[in-house]
């Protein structure tokens, strides 16, 4: 009795006797059509996953990216952090520069991203701002106008002004360049990811 084979295309299980080959994996014309577009369609796969794989591999090691990446981390955390701050108080949270409540909450940086990027994931360069108003339209409403006090007398009244100098004279004397590496970078995410969870576990159980 001559031996039967199982055939390889997907979805065919008919039992088969080689004819056209001794290395015939497939029990006829269509299913050798079938199993040649699934055989392909596995490489594509395949060349694909790894083409992403290449490219998380390239994108950890560009500092760019990380920052990309790591920077909403951080301001989310940030936001998280300020409004717990005054929730441990008892306190309406209110914007740092327009001292007003219940705003489209950002990461306010006293010293920007751009004129001092050392201090991008700094806490004492980063406080609760309202995004549209200060820190979008006024570009962080350091100084304020007259509808304002602006950010420098929001530091006051809350920290008092003494603190508030000390934090004012440290953003403005940190100017030593920092050379990032795409390894602490990661690392610092990883790290306020988790003080997210944590922080948004403590709101959710409050």
């Amino acid at each position: 009795m001559p031996k039967l084979y199982t055939c390889k295309a997907t979805g065919c299980t008919a039992k088969f006797e080689r004819v056209y080959s001794s290395l015939q994996i497939v029990c006829g014309p269509r299913c050798a059509i079938d199993y040649a577009t699934q055989q392909n369609k596995k490489k594509a796969e395949q060349t694909a996953k790894q083409t992403r794989k290449a490219l998380r591999e390239y994108n950890r090691r560009d500092i760019r990216w990380q920052h990309k990446q790591t920077q909403p981390a951080f301001n989310r955390m940030r936001v998280l952090e300020e409004m717990s701050w005054f929730h441990e108080r008892g306190l309406e949270p209110t914007c740092i520069s327009c001292n007003k409540p219940n705003m489209d909450w950002c990461c306010g940086h006293f010293k920007t991203r751009g004129a001092q990027p050392e201090l991008r994931y700094d806490r004492k360069n980063t406080y609760l701002q309202c995004n549209k108003y200060c820190n979008s339209s006024l570009s962080g409403n350091i100084e304020g106008n007259k509808h304002t006090r602006g950010y420098k007398q929001g530091l006051v009244d809350r920290f008092g002004k003494s603190a508030a100098v000390e934090i004012m004279e440290y953003c403005d004397q940190f100017t030593l360049r920092k050379k990032w590496s795409w390894q602490e970078l990661e690392a610092m995410r990883k790290q306020f990811n988790k003080k997210i969870r944590l922080l948004e576990l403590a709101r959710a159980t409050a």
